[in-house]
């Protein structure tokens, strides 16, 4: 880790939030600097950090204004300073990220884009099966609706063009590609991802949250109809 002391850069977001971004810009995927100061930052706890959110190229810190005794921005610039002497003085263990491992119907009934999304890509069912699940994708971000993960990148070959018109109902667990990243829609909802597939997982819970976190690695895997239906079927999948 070089230069890191220039690296981030502070920002207040109004009176109740500040950003830590950093300075190089948004680069392909998230930045692993980022990702450590932001497991460093969840570790120590902050009295008064309500939140710590993890985005791209940017840590969001949402405070509760009544009961956070600091100026924000000094505050946070001493965090990161600590940060950097503590990687300095090899202080701080590393955190691997997750890897979680998403089973995926891709079977016609439930990828209601599957046949298109072949046409597209100008490759067969198995190919564009094969090519998505082989991959180990990253969440970037939670976004969009409660517990939906932004994750990427998808290969090349089967980066696929939003719907020009969004379908006013996709259901939950629905697995989908649009551009060069995959998501799973946690519960119904409009959407214009091309549907490659579905998982039986959930992915969201009121009381849980979300399955996902950014920075988390997601491994999707191919399983049939009948297996599909059993897991869908048992009480406690999440």
């Amino acid at each position: 880790m070089h230069s890191l002391a220039h690296k981030f850069q502070i920002q207040l977001l109004g009176d109740h939030a500040i950003s830590i971004k950093i300075s190089a810009g948004l680069n392909e995927g998230i930045d692993q600097d980022l990702l450590a100061l932001s497991q460093y930052l969840k570790s120590i706890h902050i009295k008064g950090v309500k939140d710590i959110i993890l985005a791209y190229d940017n840590i969001t810190l949402i405070y509760d204004i009544l009961g956070f005794d600091h100026n924000p921005y000094f505050f946070v610039n001493q965090l990161v300073e600590n940060y950097i002497a503590d990687i300095k003085n090899n202080t701080i263990a590393q955190t691997a990220s997750r890897l979680i491992e998403v089973p995926v119907c891709y079977d016609l009934s439930l990828g209601i884009d599957l046949e298109a999304a072949t046409n597209i890509a100008n490759c067969s069912v198995e190919a564009l099966i094969q090519k998505h699940t082989e991959h180990i994708y990253t969440v970037y971000c939670l976004g969009f609706l409660p517990g939906f993960a932004y994750m990427g990148d998808v290969a090349k070959s089967i980066q696929l063009p939003r719907h020009p018109q969004p379908r006013t109902k996709v259901l939950a667990g629905s697995v989908g590609i649009a551009g060069k990243q995959t998501g799973i829609y946690p519960m119904d909802s409009p959407g214009g991802w091309q549907i490659i597939g579905r998982t039986p997982l959930k992915i969201f819970d009121p009381i849980k949250l979300s399955l996902f976190s950014a920075g988390d690695q997601v491994k999707f895997n191919a399983i049939d109809l009948a297996m599909f239906h059993q897991l869908n079927n048992q009480a406690n999948v999440y």
